[in-house]
């Protein structure tokens, strides 16, 4: 059984005093150490011999510390950087604990608590913050962090030259305020689809500049968990890639409109039929195809500069004809084709048709030259004359062509 006096024992104090795991040395008045545990010899690296034949003031001629080595000397030096014996850098926390005996002081306990560790890792810690600080000042990308309910808890300063604002405008801010609905859906979408093991997305979205303008965005959001997997940060890299965004988009443009007229092309009319026939086949919809008689002639006669203006302005028309409601587009020569959705009776297309007939052969003027030219029409309609592009163009070719032949007949 413990009992209560076993520090009165003999040796109690000499193991505790030896195998405490902070380093103690006991010194005399002048400063000289006397004696110094195990601890003291590894934070030191000097074997305790070679302590008890140091002093104190050799021991700390390193630490930047004043010839004055008492109590009173090192009370505002708690904390000091001392030299092992193989030449690096020891931190350590300073206790002194004065020797009293009839009211005066005979010399000192001195503990050394070894915070090396702690120092290096607030070092680290404090490169790492001025590393990440100097990326975000330098850097050409946006990085930020956002608290779990969408709060931008970090700006880094280039906002200000990517998008308008200052740190101050930005931070405290809910990431929201910042993007149209589109891309905040976006993100949520793919926030919501992310499985507990996968952190990375990256996304495209608008973001709105102070000038009220938006720019494109791809960002990179890495989302920190919690132990239990919710999300309770998300960092993000975001790269402003307008000018990328907009030469795809002139890109993707350009490949599906005609260059003459503007109007969008077989490959992108076709494609638009298709998608209309797969996710609308409830309703009835309606392709016509049209011909221009004595284009030929107008080519020939005025010369093609002529023939592309006359074109352009039989696209205007038609467009003006046949409204939001349809597509028009340029089938190829001096053919266009024109898509119809959602039709309720064939007396609407027939009613078209004769709008448009009417629209193009009003006389045009081109370059000084008076031109008046007809059209000829057919019309195919889903469910009735097939469910298939092909199947429908083959119909309004065809019907066409019946119209053209009793076009020339009158």
């Amino acid at each position: 059984m413990l009992q209560r006096n076993i520090l009165e024992q003999p040796g109690a104090i000499q193991l505790l005093f030896n195998h405490h795991p902070d380093g103690i040395c006991l010194v005399d008045a002048d400063g000289s150490i006397l004696y110094g545990n195990t601890s003291i010899s590894t934070i030191f690296g000097y074997t305790k011999k070679e302590l008890e034949q140091k002093s104190l003031q050799q021991l700390f001629l390193t630490a930047g510390v004043s010839d004055d080595y008492s109590e009173e000397g090192l009370k505002d030096q708690a904390k000091l950087t001392i030299q092992h014996r193989n030449g690096h850098v020891v931190y350590v926390k300073v206790t002194i604990v004065p020797l009293i005996s009839d009211e005066k002081e005979m010399g000192s306990l001195i503990r050394f608590e070894d915070i090396s560790e702690q120092i290096g890792l607030k070092n680290e810690i404090s490169d790492i913050q001025e590393i990440f600080t100097l990326i975000s000042e330098k850097s050409q990308n946006i990085i930020s962090s956002m608290s779990a309910d969408g709060i931008f808890t970090y700006i880094s300063p280039t906002v200000k030259a990517l998008l308008g604002y200052t740190q101050e405008e930005v931070i405290g801010k809910p990431g929201a305020s910042f993007n149209p609905p589109d891309t905040n859906d976006n993100f949520h979408k793919h926030r919501k689809s992310l499985v507990i093991d996968q952190d990375t997305v990256r996304f495209t979205g608008r973001v709105r500049h102070k000038n009220g303008e938006y720019r494109w965005f791809e960002t990179t959001a890495e989302f920190i968990r919690d132990q239990s997997g919710k999300i309770i940060q998300t960092i993000g890299v975001g790269r402003d890639i307008t000018e990328r965004k907009e030469a795809e988009e002139k890109i993707t443009y350009l490949a599906n409109h005609d260059t003459v007229t503007d109007l969008p092309n077989r490959r992108y009319f076709k494609e638009q039929v298709v998608q209309l026939l797969e996710e609308v086949k409830d309703k009835h919809h309606a392709l016509m195809l049209l011909d221009l008689n004595g284009f030929k002639y107008v080519n020939d006669t005025f010369g093609h500069d002529v023939g592309d203006q006359l074109l352009i302005e039989v696209a205007k028309r038609m467009r003006v004809a046949v409204g939001d409601e349809g597509i028009v587009a340029r089938w190829g020569g001096d053919e266009f084709t024109v898509l119809q959705r959602n039709i309720e009776t064939r007396e609407e297309i027939t009613s078209l048709m004769n709008r448009i007939e009417f629209v193009i052969s009003e006389p045009i003027i081109i370059m000084g030259h008076p031109i008046s030219i007809m059209a000829s029409i057919g019309a195919a309609f889903s469910k009735e004359d097939g469910e298939t592009v092909e199947d429908l163009i083959n119909h309004a070719d065809a019907a066409m062509y019946r119209a053209k032949f009793k076009l020339g007949m009158d």
